[in-house]
């Protein structure tokens, strides 16, 4: 058991904060900036992270916008062909239409020979 002479003799203040006064400041100033310097590479290490996750977030955002536009291209190009088939349907229907041949009405054999 250590008797209170034995703790007398150690200097716990000697060993943390040196002989003299100037050199428990120095060492305080050394701590201080150490631990600031831990703080200041933290919050770099953060702001990294987050300039990281913000592109990221742009190119999320810009590829939503590609695929929001390519969907009106779409509908676009939906559309576009649907006109292309609308076309190509009426243009089979006139060729249809002119085919078929409608006699002229002979009113003389109708018996109306006024109406021509």
């Amino acid at each position: 058991m250590a008797g209170n002479r034995d703790l007398k003799m150690k200097a716990p203040m000697n060993d943390d904060y040196g002989e003299t006064p100037l050199d428990g400041f120095n060492k305080g100033v050394k701590e201080t900036t150490a631990h600031y310097r831990e703080i200041l590479a933290m919050y770099k290490e953060m702001n990294d992270a987050i300039e990281a996750r913000h592109q990221e977030e742009i190119e999320v955002v810009r590829l939503q916008a590609k695929l929001e536009v390519l969907d009106h291209l779409n509908d676009l190009f939906e559309l576009i062909n649907e006109k292309e088939n609308l076309e190509s349907e009426l243009r089979l229907a006139e060729a249809k239409m002119d085919d078929v041949k409608v006699p002229s009405m002979d009113w003389f054999k109708l018996g109306e020979p006024k109406m021509w």
